[in-house]
């Protein structure tokens, strides 16, 4: 009987470490899976802050990173907004150029004051802004000829999106 209870023991205990070494092998090609797919393809840079992709861009050789910088009312400023490669795109061994665009954030007040209504008018349309002028809101485009004397929204203010600014025309 106790060379049974032995060889149980010895059993169970060869069970125990069978499992265990099939876990850690388990565990072992996981790991690697995931750490080569991770270094051999692209990350998704969209919400990343600029220094971080500047960090990523020192890393990989192989990587030339241009940058676009476009105002934008939704994403915040320094933050990626898109990427000209697909995420996990495999990195390979020839050279890869990557367009990020990156937010220079919400759009900010030139001062137009002495300057012609045309180029507010380019810089409303550009900005998704609303001119309206002291006389009427039609007149606008109607005297893109004449000179802004003055403007309800001052040089540096933060736009939002469709916000109006009145003029004075002369």
């Amino acid at each position: 009987m106790n060379e049974s209870k032995k060889r149980k023991k010895y059993r169970l205990n060869a069970k125990f470490y069978c499992w265990i070494f099939l876990f850690g092998i388990i565990g072992t090609l996981i790991f690697n899976v995931k750490y080569s797919i991770q270094s051999n393809t692209l990350p998704n840079f969209h919400g990343w802050s600029a220094e971080e992709v500047m960090a990523y861009d020192k890393e990989h050789e192989n990587i030339t990173v241009i940058y676009e910088l476009v105002y934008s009312y939704d994403i915040l400023q320094n933050r990626v907004m898109e990427q000209s490669i697909k995420p996990r795109t495999v990195i390979g061994k020839d050279p890869l150029v990557l367009t990020v665009t990156v937010s220079k954030g919400a759009p900010v007040m030139d001062d137009f004051t002495g300057k012609s209504v045309s180029k507010l008018m380019e810089f409303a349309n550009e900005h998704d802004l609303i001119v309206v002028s002291t006389e009427g809101s039609d007149e606008v485009e109607k005297r893109s000829g004449n000179q802004v004397i003055s403007q309800s929204v001052l040089m540096g203010e933060t736009l939002k999106k469709g916000e109006k600014i009145q003029v004075t025309l002369n």
